[in-house]
């Protein structure tokens, strides 16, 4: 599957701060150890965010991790005796951007800090009327 906007993480420095992580269908205390298990590790692989200190623009990437079971289609049990399931583990990587929305565009390269040539122009005015 080819995204409509591809993003390269590599040039940006999108990476110097650690993912939001999402764990997705993992059950809660009930569920089964394997399960339980796969959410810890999940969660262990990346540092944990303190909500109360953290800065939104450090909050640049999202890491999901959904859990998906099937039933089979067929009864019976696999070669160690167990029930036969299908359990897959997705994961998706977002980077999130932010980008001003509702101004004019000229005042939006401004933010953005690309500077226009305003060498032709006695003041900065002229150039956003």
């Amino acid at each position: 599957q080819v995204q409509r906007r591809p993003f390269d993480i590599h040039s940006s420095k999108i990476n110097s701060h650690p993912p939001i992580v999402v764990t997705n269908n993992f059950g809660d205390a009930s569920a089964s150890p394997h399960v339980k298990l796969m959410r810890i590790t999940f969660q262990n692989m990346f540092p944990a965010l303190n909500v109360a200190t953290v800065k939104l623009r450090n909050c640049r990437r999202v890491v999901l991790f959904n859990f998906i079971r099937r039933d089979a289609a067929e009864e019976g049990t696999n070669p160690n005796g167990q029930s036969l399931e299908d359990e897959e583990v997705e994961l998706r990587h977002y980077a999130i951007r932010a980008n001003p929305v509702g101004i004019d565009k000229k005042v939006r390269r401004l933010i953005q800090a690309k500077i226009p040539n305003l060498s032709k122009l006695e003041d900065i005015s002229d150039y956003i009327t």
